[in-house]
């Protein structure tokens, strides 16, 4: 019964249920990302020379600019995303969302409970180490950037969850039907395979094994909500927090305004693992309770 509302918000890919049309839209938008990118490089050499495009392919993602580069190039493949649905599904991105005035409702509430609870846990939660500034942004221009670094997070978390909450969450659950749970079990397991690094070395399974749970958590608060609302503001406000807030010095840190003193790999980061499993499972059922579903 809590998923009752998953029926209505898979309903647009009922049309076209087949599973081989995924594979077609991950061809399709890939080709078409591939596609954005080498006319972007031969715009950015028209403008600024061989130079401005040989910095771009070495950049490192540290700087404020090249974080926000980073970010905002997931835009190209919401893009590819788009064209994609329509060649091969014949409906628009739109129809990712579920009913506009519930996910615009739902992303709202949601949005507005876990900020503040984010904040509060990063200020209330023990640590047995420093913050360290990040040298390359100061208060006065974290402020001045704020609003284009927002929107770069909304473009690539919600890029993220366009796709794997809303476009496979759809079509697997159109597929396969109501008694399977594909349609959960199979965007996460992808969403935790793609956060694998092997810059974390022993760490990595750490981070696929939260960003699994993290997937399971958006993928609930989509099916009890009907829409893609809840879960684009559960990722968003997380991404806010991570990337412009407190971060690893990893490339696209480079718009927060603290560092951890430890990268990635660091052997303490197993010990953090079960305050940040903590923190998501509070987080979630914050969501859960603010869409009161």
């Amino acid at each position: 019964m809590a998923y009752e509302r998953l029926e209505t918000y898979a309903a647009p890919a009922a049309a076209t249920p087949e599973l081989w049309r995924i594979g077609a839209v991950l061809a399709l938008m890939l080709f078409a990302v591939i596609g954005l990118q080498q006319l972007l490089f031969v715009l950015l050499a028209l403008i600024g020379g061989n130079d401005a495009v040989t910095a771009v392919l070495e950049s490192s993602g540290d700087t404020p600019g090249q974080s926000l580069a980073m970010l905002f190039s997931m835009g190209l493949y919401a893009l590819g995303l788009t064209l994609a649905l329509r060649a091969i599904h014949w409906r628009s991105l739109a129809s990712l969302l579920g009913p506009p005035v519930d996910a615009v409702g739902d992303f709202i509430r949601v949005t507005y409970w876990l900020l503040p609870l984010y904040i509060g846990l990063i200020l209330l939660m023990p640590a047995e180490y420093t913050l360290i500034r990040n040298e390359a942004m100061s208060l006065s221009r974290w402020v001045f950037l704020l609003p284009v670094a927002v929107a770069a997070v909304v473009v690539q978390a919600g890029t993220e969850e366009l796709f794997f909450r809303g476009y496979l969450t759809q079509q697997i659950r159109a597929a396969t039907g109501p008694k399977s749970w594909a349609w959960m079990a199979v965007p996460s397991a992808l969403f935790a395979l793609l956060h694998y690094s092997a810059t974390s070395g022993d760490n990595a399974i750490w981070s696929v094994l939260w960003a699994f749970c993290f997937a399971i958590a958006a993928a609930d608060l989509t099916a009890r909500a009907g829409n893609l609302g809840p879960a684009l503001a559960f990722h968003i406000s997380n991404n806010l927090v991570v990337l412009l807030g407190v971060s690893m010095p990893v490339p696209g840190s480079g718009l927060a305004l603290y560092h951890l003193p430890f990268g990635p790999d660091a052997p303490m980061l197993a010990t953090l693992m079960p305050a940040e499993m903590l923190a998501l499972l509070v987080s979630w059922l914050a969501a859960r309770a603010a869409i009161h579903r």
